[in-house]
């Protein structure tokens, strides 16, 4: 699951299900179906074919000639069901929008990419997702502006809304022994992780030689990459596995892949020294910093995207250069070599994490979104 599914699901677990009667479509069965159901949540199933930048041509063919016999299937639910709202989780995914405008519902779109900067085709998107909302939110500013920078949009149709935590379960007294001893990993170690899938824009590269600057200055420091290759991007793990050989971190870094699941990442964060994220791209939010700051973690970010808006540098972490080994590597020393600095920052960025990014403000600010579009 990547972050908009785990986003998605505490949405549905937080909804007051005495005024919301939520339903989720998905393409197919898979780890969020029980947890969705368990949370309260009708779920249905229907084949949907993703929107994916592929070299295929025989795959987009086939994406454009199911794309609308799937948006009738979907306007079919929608009006057997008396559906007042669908809520798009994802800009690419376009069939929510279609449906919508063919049954006459209103529609949100929930904007958690910054789209590729294409001029020509970003203009008649953004254009699109105006024209077929009834609102859109947008997870962070880089958001907004990836998506809409230099047009003109209506007053009160585009608005922030940020993920939240449930702070009740996201507390920042979890130890993170249990990881630390599966990894034989002891408790005065050192220890920096790298939390994402295996995306190459995630910037696995830049964390594991940043990794190689830290373990030079701290010979004790070990490093974990906690999250697995998505399909199709099984070579690039094992390039990053040579990669980290070369470097001479052999011993030193462990690659995870998937042992760890959504349950287990607050404990994975309490385990950690430091949070590194070295996106190469922006980041469109960065749900993991936010995850991290909670366990009263300081965080060491690429500035781009939404770890500007997530990250006061200086503050609750630092903020290096995209792509910036060098600097990333030396920002991780600074933190490593001063306990009290981890400690001061940590809880800087569980202040920061309770002020602006509780499930509680998130629910709220939604609610207020909900309603808005039915006034």
């Amino acid at each position: 699951m990547g972050g908009s599914d785990i986003a998605l699901l505490r949405l549905v677990e937080s909804l007051d299900k005495d005024r919301y009667c939520p339903t989720v479509l998905l393409p197919g069965d898979g780890p969020l179906v029980d947890l969705l159901k368990g949370a309260g949540c009708r779920v249905e199933f229907l084949e949907m074919m993703q929107l994916r930048t592929l070299p295929d041509v025989d795959y987009q063919f086939r994406y454009i000639g199911k794309f609308w016999p799937t948006v009738r299937q979907i306007a079919k639910i929608i009006e057997r069901d008396r559906i007042d709202l669908v809520h798009t989780n994802s800009l690419f995914s376009l069939y929510g929008a279609w449906a919508a405008w063919l049954s006459g519902c209103a529609h949100l779109w929930h904007v958690r990419e910054i789209p590729p900067a294409v001029p020509v085709a970003k203009r008649i998107f953004s254009k699109l997702v105006l024209k077929l909302s009834t609102r859109v939110v947008v997870m962070t500013e880089a958001c907004r502006v990836g998506l809409f920078d230099g047009m003109a949009v209506p007053d009160g149709k585009v608005v922030p809304l940020a993920d939240g935590l449930d702070l009740k379960r996201w507390r920042s007294d979890i130890s993170g022994e249990r990881i630390r001893r599966e990894l034989s990993i002891g408790p005065e170690v050192p220890l920096v992780g790298f939390v994402a899938r295996l995306d190459p824009w995630k910037g696995l590269d830049v964390f594991l030689k940043a990794a190689a600057i830290v373990s030079r200055q701290f010979e004790d420091a070990r490093f974990v990459v906690s999250g697995g290759a998505p399909q199709g991007y099984e070579s690039y793990e094992k390039k990053m596995q040579q990669l980290a050989s070369e470097l001479g971190l052999e011993g030193k870094v462990q690659f995870l892949g998937w042992r760890y699941r959504m349950d287990d990442i607050l404990e994975v964060m309490s385990a950690l020294s430091v949070m590194s994220h070295t996106s190469i791209s922006p980041e469109p939010f960065g749900l993991v910093l936010i995850e991290a700051m909670a366990a009263a973690r300081p965080v060491v970010a690429a500035a781009a995207g939404g770890p500007l808006e997530i990250v006061v540098d200086g503050q609750t972490g630092f903020l290096t250069e995209p792509g910036n080994a060098e600097a990333h590597g030396e920002a991780l020393c600074k933190l490593l070599a001063d306990e009290q600095l981890q400690r001061q920052m940590g809880r800087a960025g569980r202040e920061r994490v309770e002020q602006c990014y509780s499930m509680e403000v998130f629910i709220r600010n939604l609610d207020e979104i909900y309603e808005g579009i039915f006034q």
